[in-house]
């Protein structure tokens, strides 16, 4: 394996330096000798493209190099699922390169190289939201038929997941591993029989607002519930979750702002986001709090609230997808090398390596039940959070998602503010996701 860091060459430069070391020849060089140095010079220069090209396209062992475009997580984890799928076989070898760990700029990288038609990636790791824009724009390629030829149907692998990389009924990305929003709630608070409710997944949004109204002042709490409400992405997720999918948008809304106006959420409570919801948790705050797995590797025996006062459940509408996927390069010269890839890292042996080197969920299924992954990662013992895996839910496909989730956040925000009817909004957004 090849690891390469993202970087811009100064090749300019340095070109301009051979150039100007060049043009001291001799005045006294006839036009014979003169014309065969030029030929000489185009020979040598053709032979050293030849040799560039077949060395990109190849590795010293003649296998033929596959470009990954990757963060890199700092746990090893994509490193030890390369090394195996370089092992597996004896025709491919991949070059990783490692991506920054900002999603937006690594958007802007990959937007700018593939709207420029460039090779250079053969497999790339995108964000849920990515997919839509990017299969409209023709920068990715479509998996069914690679898929079919090798066996796999779309229920072996996480539905949520799934469904973000699909767009026009054809599926651009499969899931490297998904992550996705649950409730965490104190189990030291909340009594043994609404816990068995809430983890079982059989409550609605009234339940929840009547349980954190009844639990909230409960041993040092001032709040009921926290969620994200700002006007970010955090809100299009959660709105996702109140309306099933955008599947009931009036009655997901109107609990959404039930919730908001009541006492059990905090008065600032249009203002939160990850860290807000985060902190009043772990501080000892809040009862319940709408969050992202990550949340749970934050409680510990220095925090006010820890794992072992903490239950997980999935929510009312389903939990909305996050996580990162993979998809081919439409521009490829090795889709077949890049599919081999993929493959191996979603489906195959490198999709339980990564998962248990680095207690990532796994996007296919059947490792949900992998004693090495199980082992790697706590939460895939605790029954609400394999409930809630089990009914993870998409964002809206979209050929402009950031478009679509701007004027959602703007509406929905609007509305939650009490300055907007629902009607109106209702309206606003069934609009905007029929464009």
């Amino acid at each position: 394996m090849k690891k390469k860091v993202l970087s811009i060459m100064l090749v300019g430069a340095l070109a301009f330096s051979m150039a100007a070391c060049g043009s001291s020849s001799d005045s006294e060089t006839t036009t014979d000798d003169t014309t065969s140095a030029a030929a000489e010079t185009e020979d040598t220069s053709a032979e050293a493209e030849t040799a560039e090209t077949e060395s990109s396209d190849s590795d010293s062992d003649g296998r033929t190099v596959i470009t990954l475009f990757r963060s890199d997580d700092g746990n090893g984890a994509i490193e030890a699922a390369i090394e195996a799928f370089e092992a597996s076989q004896d025709e491919y070898s991949v070059e990783w390169v490692v991506a920054s760990n900002d999603t937006d700029e690594n958007r802007n990288i990959l937007n700018t190289a593939l709207s420029a038609g460039s090779s250079e990636y053969d497999v790339m790791a995108i964000d849920t939201c990515w997919a839509g824009d990017m299969a409209a724009a023709g920068y990715i390629e479509p998996l069914d038929s690679y898929m079919q030829e090798a066996g796999r149907t779309q229920a072996e692998y996480n539905a949520g997941s799934l469904q973000a990389g699909t767009y026009s009924a054809k599926t651009y990305a499969l899931p490297l591993y998904p992550d996705f929003g649950v409730l965490y709630f104190r189990s030291d608070i909340v009594s043994e029989e609404d816990a068995a409710t809430l983890i079982s997944g059989d409550y609605t949004w009234a339940d929840l607002q009547a349980m954190a109204e009844s639990y909230m002042g409960t041993d040092g709490t001032s709040m009921g519930i926290t969620f994200q409400a700002n006007q970010v992405e955090g809100l299009v997720c959660n709105a996702n979750e109140y309306t099933a999918n955008f599947t009931d948008i009036e009655g997901g809304l109107q609990a959404m702002k039930n919730m908001v106006d009541s006492a059990a959420t905090p008065d600032d409570i249009l203002v939160y986001q990850e860290t807000e919801t985060l902190n009043s948790y772990v501080n000892g705050e809040t009862v319940f709090a709408r969050n992202w797995p990550y949340q749970w590797g934050n409680l510990t025996d220095e925090t006010t609230v820890g794992q072992d006062q903490t239950e997980i459940a999935p929510l009312p509408g389903g939990s909305c997808i996050g996580g990162w996927l993979l998809a081919i390069n439409a521009n490829s010269e090795n889709k077949d090398g890049a599919w081999a890839l993929l493959d191996y890292l979603t489906v195959g042996e490198g999709q339980k390596i990564f998962c248990s080197v680095g207690g990532y969920v796994p996007g296919y299924n059947a490792y949900l039940e992998d004693a090495d992954v199980l082992e790697a990662n706590e939460l895939l013992s605790k029954e609400g959070f394999l409930n809630a895996l089990e009914n993870t839910i998409a964002r809206p496909s979209s050929d402009n998602y950031d478009e679509l989730s701007d004027a959602l956040q703007i509406s929905i925000h609007t509305y939650l503010s009490g300055e907007a009817d629902l009607e109106t909004t209702v309206s606003e957004v069934e609009a905007l996701l029929a464009e």
